[in-house]
């Protein structure tokens, strides 16, 4: 078990702290268009939709290439377990919340359009 990695249930300044780090992360991470984070009692799960690639083709080979990675990076910067998930399409609803789980961070300014 690993000491650094908290498991006790959030407090606001720890969830705004999270919520900080996430956006710092994503500001460092130009071929993630959007993030989106919930905590569940297990994990932080942390949803990523990818840019596309200039030539249109699929972003798997960047998820298959980064995601070990990034959900290290995240462990650190969050000190949560981290579940990373990649949306494949270009649908970004809240189906993807676990339930029971609250929302830590929406964070998508390289979103070329606002949902209404």
């Amino acid at each position: 078990m690993n000491p650094a990695i908290n498991r006790s249930a959030p407090d606001e300044q720890d969830v705004t702290d999270v919520a900080r780090s996430l956006a710092r992360w994503y500001a460092a991470q130009s071929s993630i268009r959007r993030l989106w984070a919930s905590e569940s009692r297990d994990a932080l799960v942390v949803f990523v939709a990818l840019e596309p690639t200039s030539d249109g083709d699929d972003a798997l080979p960047v998820w298959l290439a980064r995601n070990r990675d990034w959900a290290s990076d995240l462990r650190l910067v969050t000190r949560r377990e981290v579940q990373l998930k990649l949306v494949a399409s270009d649908v970004f609803e809240e189906p993807h919340v676990v339930t029971g789980a609250a929302l830590i961070a929406d964070v998508s300014w390289r979103e070329s359009w606002t949902p209404s």
